[in-house]
C-alpha cells in the first residue's frame, strides 16, 4: 500500500498524461505505433496520407529495409502489452464520437494504466515469492526498497510506456511460474512459462537469459542439477509446450518482418552499425562510470555483494541460479556497443534483472531486519531510508537537468552533487558520448576543458583565455580591425589589450559561477 500510494500520488500530482508530448514520446512512440497504425489508420507500411501524416510525423520514425519498404525498428512486444488497455479506451472513444487519433489523452492514460496493472500484479506475486524464503517484515522492507530506492520507480511514474517496468513485471511472473513448475510440473504452468518467456524475449530479446533461472532453479550441487535435467527429460512434453507457446508469441512479429522485409527474422540494428562486443564487455563502464554506472546511480545495488554472500551461507539452493544469471546478464548487458544505453535515468538495462536480484537484496537486508535487537532494525531503517531519499533526490536532479541524460562526467557529477538544479558551469563539464567510436568498440576518456574544472589558478586561466582571444583575433579580420582600434585608443599593444580582455572575461565568468579558480 505504501508503494502504491507513492506511485499514484506522484502520477496524479505530475499529470504528465495532460501533456501531448509526454507518455507517448521518444522510444515509446515506436513501441506503441503498431496499434494506431494497424487498428486506426491501416498503414503499417508507413505510407502516410494527408490525414495520418500530421499526426504521426511528430511521434514515429521508420527504417528502410532495402526493398523499398520501411519498418518499425522496434519489436511489437510492448504493443501487445498495451493492447488490452488501448482497446479499452479506443472503442468507447470511437463509439462516443470523439476523435480516435490514437494519441490523445485517453490513450496516454491507457499506457499509464497498463504499466500500473503489470506492476501491481508483479508486486503481489513478488510478495508471495519472498514469503517462501523470508518473513513478513523482511519481505515488506525489501519490496519497498526495490521499488522506491531504484530507477524502477522512475520508469513507473515518469516514463511508464518504456519497457523496463513491464519486463521487470514479466521477470517476476517468470520467477513465480518457475517455482510453481518445479514444485508441480503441469500444462498450465508450462503454458504460462512459454507465454511469459516469449513476451520477455519479444520485448527485449537478450532478456531471455532469464531462462537460466528456470534451468538452474535450486541446483546447489551437481546432484541437484542432474535432478533438474532428469526432470526436464521426464517431462519433455511440458518443455515442448513452453517452447511452443514461447514461439507462438513471436509469430505476429515474424509475419510482420516476412511481409515487409522478406525474412522471418530481421535485425533492424544491423544497418545502423550497432552490435554486441562479447569479447570486449565494458563491465567497469556499465557498473561504475560517471556517465551511467549502475552502482553509482543506483547505489542500493551495492548490497548485492553482501547479499550474494548471505545467500550462499544461509539460502544456498537459491545462490547458484541467481549468481549465474547475474554474471551472464552482466556480461551481455555490458557487451552492447553502447554500454550507457542511450538517454535514461540510471542504467536502465538492468531493471529487468531486479525481478531476480531482489532475492540477494533481501538476503542482505535480512541481516538487519531479522535481528531481534533494536539497533539492528534501526540500522536497516536508516540504510534503506538513505537509499530511498537519495533516489528521490536524484530523480529531482535528473528532471531539473542537474544530472544529464547521457553526457555526465566525473567533473559534472561532483559539480551537481547535492545540487537540485544545475550550476551555471555544468554544461561545460558534460561530454556527449562518441557513438561512432562506440560502434567499433572504442570508448575514449572524456576530455573536459581544464578552465572549468577548478584545477587552474587565476594566472593560468587568464593565460588560457588570452590564447583563446588570440585565436579569435587571428581568425576574424573584422575583430582584428575592431580590437586593434580599441587597443590603439587605450594606447596598448594588442598583446596587452588581449590580456586585459582575458582578465575581464575571467572575472565575468567567475561572477556567473562558470569558472572556479584554484585556491
Amino acid at each position: 500500500m505504501i508503494i502504491l500510494g507513492v506511485i499514484i500520488t506522484q502520477i496524479l500530482s505530475l499529470k504528465l498524461y495532460e501533456n501531448p508530448k509526454r507518455i507517448i514520446e521518444s522510444d515509446v512512440s515506436n513501441y506503441y505505433a503498431y496499434l494506431p497504425l494497424q487498428f486506426i489508420y491501416d498503414q503499417l507500411d508507413y505510407q502516410f496520407d494527408e490525414v495520418s501524416l500530421p499526426i504521426f510525423r511528430d511521434y514515429v520514425y521508420s527504417v528502410p529495409v532495402g526493398n523499398g519498404n520501411s519498418i518499425n525498428p522496434y519489436t511489437m512486444g510492448m504493443a501487445i502489452c498495451y493492447s488490452p488497455f488501448f482497446f479499452a479506451v479506443h472503442l468507447p472513444v470511437k463509439w462516443m464520437g470523439y476523435p480516435a487519433t490514437g494519441f490523445s489523452q485517453p490513450y496516454r492514460v491507457s499506457i499509464i494504466l497498463a504499466c500500473l496493472f503489470y506492476i501491481i500484479l508483479a508486486l503481489v506475486l513478488l510478495k508471495k515469492i519472498l514469503l517462501r524464503i523470508f518473513n513478513d517484515r523482511i519481505t515488506a522492507f525489501s519490496i519497498i526498497t526495490m521499488v522506491l530506492a531504484t530507477n524502477l520507480l522512475y520508469y513507473i511514474v515518469y516514463e511508464p510506456g518504456m519497457p523496463h517496468a513491464f519486463n521487470f513485471s514479466f521477470g517476476v511472473y517468470f520467477l513465480y511460474l518457475t517455482i510453481r513448475w518445479h514444485e508441480k510440473p503441469g500444462v498450465w504452468n508450462s503454458l504460462g512459462l512459454g507465454i511469459v518467456s516469449g513476451m520477455i524475449s519479444l520485448i527485449r530479446p537478450t532478456d531471455v537469459v532469464i531462462a537460466l533461472v528456470f534451468i538452474l532453479w535450486k541446483a546447489d550441487s551437481f546432484t541437484a542439477l542432474k535432478s533438474n535435467v532428469m526432470l526436464f527429460l521426464k517431462k519433455w512434453y511440458l518443455i515442448l509446450i513452453i517452447l511452443f507457446f514461447g514461439f507462438l508469441v513471436w509469430v505476429p512479429q515474424m509475419i510482420y518482418w516476412k511481409h515487409f522485409t522478406g525474412h522471418f527474422l530481421y535485425n533492424p540494428y544491423q544497418d545502423l552499425g550497432f552490435r554486441f562486443f562479447f569479447d570486449n564487455p565494458q563491465i567497469y563502464i556499465s557498473l561504475f562510470s560517471y556517465r551511467k554506472g549502475w552502482m553509482l546511480y543506483t547505489p542500493v545495488m551495492l548490497l548485492l555483494l553482501p547479499g550474494f554472500i548471505m545467500l550462499y551461507r544461509n539460502y544456498r539452493p537459491y545462490f547458484w541460479p541467481v549468481i549465474i544469471y547475474f554474471l551472464i546478464n552482466l556480461w551481455i548487458v555490458s557487451s552492447w556497443c553502447l554500454p550507457w544505453y542511450g538517454g535514461s535515468y540510471g542504467q536502465r538495462a538492468y531493471i529487468v534483472s531486479y525481478s531476480i536480484m531482489i532475492i540477494p537484496l533481501t538476503a542482505a537486508l535480512a541481516v538487519f531486519f531479522k535481528s531481534r535487537k533494536i539497533w539492528g532494525i534501526l540500522a536497516g531503517l536508516l540504510l534503506t531510508g538513505l537509499f530511498i531519499v537519495h533516489n528521490f533526490f536524484q530523480i529531482r536532479q535528473y528532471r531539473n537537468g542537474a544530472i544529464h541524460y547521457v553526457s555526465m562526467t566525473k567533473e559534472a557529477y561532483w559539480d551537481s552533487f547535492l545540487r537540485e538544479h544545475p550550476s551555471p558551469r555544468l554544461k561545460y563539464l558534460l561530454s556527449f558520448p562518441d557513438y561512432e567510436s562506440a560502434k567499433i568498440g572504442k570508448y575514449p576518456t572524456p576530455v573536459i576543458d581544464p578552465v572549468y574544472t577548478g584545477k587552474l589558478t587565476r594566472e593560468e586561466i587568464i593565460l588560457r583565455l588570452k590564447l583563446d582571444l588570440l585565436q579569435e583575433y587571428l581568425g576574424d579580420s573584422l575583430k582584428q580591425q575592431q580590437w586593434s582600434a580599441k587597443a590603439a585608443e587605450e594606447n596598448l599593444s594588442i598583446e596587452t589589450y588581449l590580456g586585459k580582455q582575458a582578465g575581464i572575461r575571467m572575472e565575468e565568468q567567475i561572477s556567473a559561477g562558470i569558472i572556479v579558480p584554484k585556491n
